[in-house]
């Protein structure tokens, strides 16, 4: 906040106003053409039958810069610039994935290898030791309606 103070009292205040639009259509701009050619190599990757790690981490950091640029401030904005250079978007996408599989919160709904990470048994009811049933888990039986009368169209 004291930097965007700062410059604003440099430069002024319909300067310091324009610059957070520009930065703004600049990050949207850069997170299009960049967002699209990340895509284009995860359905490669896929395709090829490899795994995207590096696609999905340059696609974390592409999109936590897209959101810095959009939100008004220098600071933000220039973090969310770092964010769109190629070999320090995979390391910060990485590293910030690294925190999601970490953090507490998310622990329940990430799987690495097969085994949940903390919570439940995989986010699902904790005294179910299968989070995933077999096809041959199916219960048989008969489903019988019942409606009560309905008075709406029988009034006399």
């Amino acid at each position: 906040m004291s930097a965007f103070i700062y410059i604003g009292g440099e430069i002024g205040g319909l300067f310091t106003l324009l610059g957070i639009f520009v930065t703004a259509i600049i990050g949207l701009s850069l997170l299009k053409s960049q967002g699209g050619a990340v895509m284009t190599r995860i359905r490669a990757d896929l395709a090829q039958g490899r795994a995207p790690v590096g696609s999905i981490a340059d696609s974390i950091s592409l999109a936590v810069g897209g959101i810095l640029m959009l939100i008004p401030g220098y600071v933000t904005d220039f973090i969310g610039i770092l964010l769109f250079i190629p070999g320090l978007r995979t390391i910060a996408g990485a590293w910030i994935l690294h925190q999601l599989v970490t953090n507490n919160r998310f622990k329940g709904f990430v799987h690495v290898g097969g085994q949940a990470r903390g919570g439940g048994q995989g986010g699902f009811a904790p005294h179910d030791p299968r989070p995933f049933h077999d096809a041959d888990d199916v219960i048989e039986g008969d489903v019988t309606e019942h409606r009560p009368p309905s008075d709406r169209f029988n009034k006399r």
